[in-house]
């Protein structure tokens, strides 16, 4: 199955301008054969959690975003995956479930179908404090082949990326919330966690315009493999990455004997280092 990341510079808070823009990559993305197509963190409005301290303003968007699923941004993206007839994995989105607020992850079949549903696990200090709630477990998706879904912070867990991994997923799908610092920490993390599991990562990153037209913030777009670390990545603003699920699928057996190799040169270099400080001299002391 051919693979669309979406590398979209959104605006914020304006959703007719980012469905165009969406629409135009999605149509481009198709007609070179994409049947799985994925969107940034809170499309269509952009995520803006880590840029702005102002927790009053982020009580607010959280408070007008959240809504039921299905709702209005479920319609945009059922209409979305329907009209361009792909299979789309957006989010996370703001769902009110209750009186709970999570950050929820979608995937939507070509005929409208919510056939997956994720709930991000690992809150961030920011999301705690605008009062979301995090979710019970991962999940997977079957498609041609198994996905395993996480979501911002879920990265960080190296526990979510092992459950994932043991339970069969042969790729994971991600999303990133833009920050105004730091950008690349989010690539080595990843390369870390596809080297641990011996599984490929799909991160799909955005980039913020403020209504000045100024940036105020971005993650990459990028996929990571454990052979070729970043396999691809987003060169430009409002592009795609196109990837072939079948290109990026590991060799578990070869992937585990190269794992044994580097554990054991990993033991040797411990033992050396353990006799090496053995064999040291203490440093005297200075007299007086």
């Amino acid at each position: 199955m051919l693979i669309s990341l979406t590398y979209l510079k959104l605006k914020e808070m304006s959703r007719k301008h980012n469905i165009e823009k969406a629409k135009k990559l999605i149509k481009t993305a198709k007609e070179r054969g994409a049947k799985l197509i994925i969107l940034p963190s809170l499309f269509p409005v952009g995520n803006t959690f880590e840029l702005y301290n102002n927790e009053k303003k982020m009580r607010s968007v959280v408070k007008n975003l959240a809504e039921k699923i299905p709702g209005n941004s479920t319609d945009i993206l059922v209409k979305l995956a329907m009209e361009g007839e792909i299979h789309l994995i957006a989010g996370p989105l703001l769902e009110q479930a209750g009186p709970k607020i999570f950050l929820t992850t979608l995937v939507i079949s070509p005929d409208g179908e919510i056939i997956g549903k994720y709930r991000k696990i690992m809150m961030s200090e920011k999301d705690v404090k605008l009062g979301i709630s995090g979710g019970k477990e991962p999940i997977y998706v079957v498609l041609d082949k198994k996905y395993g879904v996480v979501s911002e912070d879920d990265l960080f867990s190296p526990e979510i990326s092992r459950i994932l991994a043991l339970g069969g997923s042969q790729l994971i799908i991600g999303t990133t919330r833009p920050v105004n610092k730091k950008q690349d920490l989010i690539k080595y993390v990843a390369i870390t966690r596809s080297i641990e599991n011996g599984v490929s990562y799909l991160i799909n990153g955005e980039m913020i315009e403020n209504e000045d037209g100024e940036i105020v913030g971005y993650t990459p777009t990028f996929i990571a493999t454990p052979e070729s670390l970043v396999y691809k990545e987003a060169e430009d603003e409002d592009s795609i990455v196109l990837v072939e699920s079948s290109m990026i699928i590991q060799n578990k057996e070869g992937m585990n004997a190269r794992l044994n190799g580097i554990e054991s040169i990993i033991y040797g270099l411990c033992k050396s280092i353990k006799k090496t400080k053995l064999n040291e001299k203490p440093i005297p002391k200075p007299e007086g």
